[in-house]
């Protein structure tokens, strides 16, 4: 038999009546999506009209008396969630490689829909146990209906190494790819550190790249180590607050690394809100200065409800445009 005949029998699924309990739900080495997740009418839909598609196993063991899903992991979620414990029509491969299985259980998911990044990064993680980079490039197209280039796919290899929990945040938008590959470039522990930092606060790609490097350049100018920043009480504060309010976490933790980088700004901003205070604006009126003074523009804004209010809020910034503070505030 030619090796292009046993490629085509290999490719060619066998349909199989397997009985439920002979599939191992444990073993979800080829699952690529995040197994949390409502499946309540994916369960309806199956009671209603039974498996449209057909979920894919592997024998395991010589034996063959188990299997192990390599594709559709939520529909056989969704059987057992509707009390279903009889056989069910299965798609198998016995004579499948490690690299066929990853090959079809990234492509099963690539072909249906965009990927999240952190599918994309646990089907790179998946792909490298049996390609290397160059390979996965080459196959790209026909894996992840996207052509890849070896730089790219080298960049989340890097960041398949990162704990587990990174690439939830990823696809929660809460870690950017381009902060991921940064903190993958770390040693391990420091790696760690920041993955459950960003676990705790909520905070736009580039001010993720800000607290990163305002870390690592504090770390550095106070000759300790990044871990034992991380460990200090003032931080732990913040990222333990009580508050739900992971943005405003964020905020209050970029706004402590940049005081602490640099001290000047503190002494800055208070003696601007002095100032700010000598102008006795009126309530409903609010005065911002730039954030971390890194641009020139300055934000004046007020409310009001009636027609006298809307006049005093005027007459009282038409005051403030010739108060001597407002021109030592602008001069910086």
């Amino acid at each position: 038999m030619s090796d292009l005949t046993q490629d085509i029998q290999v490719s060619i699924p066998q349909v199989l009546h397997i009985q439920l309990d002979k599939i191992d739900l444990t073993d979800t080495r080829y699952q690529i999506s995040r197994q949390e997740g409502d499946i309540t009418s994916l369960a309806q839909s199956i009671k209603e009209h039974g498996l449209t598609s057909l979920p894919l196993v592997r024998p395991q063991g010589e034996s063959g008396e188990s299997y192990i899903l390599v594709t559709g992991f939520k529909r056989i979620k969704a059987l057992v969630h509707n009390g279903y414990g009889g056989k069910v029509v299965c798609q198998t491969l016995p004579k499948a490689s490690e690299a066929d299985c990853a090959v079809r259980a990234v492509s099963d998911t690539a072909f249906s829909r965009p990927l999240t990044p952190g599918e994309l990064i646990q089907s790179i993680w998946l792909l490298s146990r049996s390609m290397d980079a160059i390979l996965i490039v080459k196959k790209s197209l026909s894996i992840f209906n996207t052509q890849f280039n070896t730089g790219y796919v080298k960049d989340l290899q890097q960041i398949a190494t990162l704990p587990r929990n990174a690439r939830e945040l990823m696809d929660d938008g809460r870690l950017s790819i381009k902060s991921a590959k940064k903190i993958a470039s770390l040693p391990p522990e420091l790696a760690a550190c920041f993955v459950t930092l960003f676990s705790a606060v909520k905070t736009s790609a580039s001010k993720q790249m800000e607290i990163i490097a305002n870390f690592l350049e504090i770390a550095a100018r106070e000759r300790i180590t990044p871990e034992n920043l991380y460990q200090e009480k003032p931080i732990q504060a913040i990222l333990g607050h009580d508050s739900k309010d992971l943005g405003h976490k964020g905020n209050l933790l970029r706004r402590y690394l940049m005081e602490r980088r640099f001290p000047s700004l503190e002494k800055k901003r208070q003696d601007i809100q002095k100032t700010i205070n000598s102008l006795k604006l009126e309530p409903g009126i609010k005065f911002v200065v730039p954030d971390n003074f890194e641009s020139m523009s300055y934000a004046c804004s007020f409310e009001f409800k009636t027609r006298a209010e809307y006049d005093s809020r005027v007459a009282c910034l038409e005051r403030v445009s010739t108060h001597p503070g407002l021109e030592e505030i602008l001069k910086r």
